[in-house]
């Protein structure tokens, strides 16, 4: 491992390149890569709107034996996601293919041992546009909805593979039923909230396709404590995810 890659793992995730402009990724992903490292990732691991590849890369640092596939409709991000996996010395591992979540191409039914995906939390006309393009494509179902993320996940699973979510704890149902209508037993939920004493906010769900019954609630994931200049992450996050 030359230097450059050994200091470029360290510093994860700063100094990933990503769109000055556009989309950047948020603490949504990390979280989505320490849930879903949770469990041994092996095989082959697709990662729906990969965006700038930051949830792959963080797994690929902590589990050695997988290859990751990165599913993007925007070019431009793909371009960054490429960028980033040679620079932490990934080349060899990762993949990547531009097109809709919507209509995929190039992807076998049944392929794939773990599916991740942090889709689009909001409905078109649900709160305000973004200027850029890119960001409202990343942020609301504009480009694909989330039946669709949730439908390509289970095309592209193999059978009893596993899938990992993070989505809006209010849309919650909306994510459940999703996926049980398509055969994407939800095994697991944990929600997260900003302080101990507010509603969660996001979700992480873990579903394991033709799983059977039974649903394990795990206890909340406070991120913060104190309040104003004193906010600090909450050493149960910072246990959670070291790279936050």
């Amino acid at each position: 491992m030359s230097e450059n890659v050994r200091q470029a793992r360290e510093l994860f995730p700063r100094g990933l390149r990503q769109p000055e402009s556009g989309f950047r990724f948020s603490q949504d992903a990390l979280l989505l890569a320490a849930f879903a490292g949770q469990r041994p990732v092996r095989g082959r691991v697709i990662d729906l709107g990969t965006g700038c590849g930051v949830v792959g890369l963080a797994l690929a640092l902590d589990h050695p034996d997988f290859f990751c596939v990165g599913l993007d409709v925007q070019t431009a991000m793909l371009s960054h996601a490429q960028a980033n996996v040679q620079r932490l010395g990934y080349a060899q591992r990762f993949s990547f293919v531009c097109s809709s979540v919507a209509q995929p191409s190039g992807l076998r039914p049944e392929s794939f041992d773990l599916a991740v995906c942090n889709p689009p939390y909001r409905t078109t006309g649900s709160g305000r546009m973004c200027p850029e393009h890119g960001k409202t494509q990343a942020r609301f179902e504009e480009a694909a909805l989330l039946d669709d993320f949730v439908r390509t996940t289970a095309f592209v699973l193999r059978n009893q593979g596993w899938c990992a979510f993070i989505f809006l704890a209010e849309r919650c149902d909306a994510l459940l039923c999703a996926m049980r209508a398509s055969r994407l037993q939800p095994k697991e939920l944990l929600c997260i909230h900003p302080r101990h004493n507010e509603p969660a906010r996001l979700v992480l769900v873990r579903g394991r396709k033709n799983g059977g019954p039974g649903l394990c609630l795990g206890p909340p994931l406070v991120l913060h404590s104190g309040q104003g200049d004193q906010t600090r992450l909450s050493d149960q996050a910072r246990a959670f995810c070291p790279r936050l």
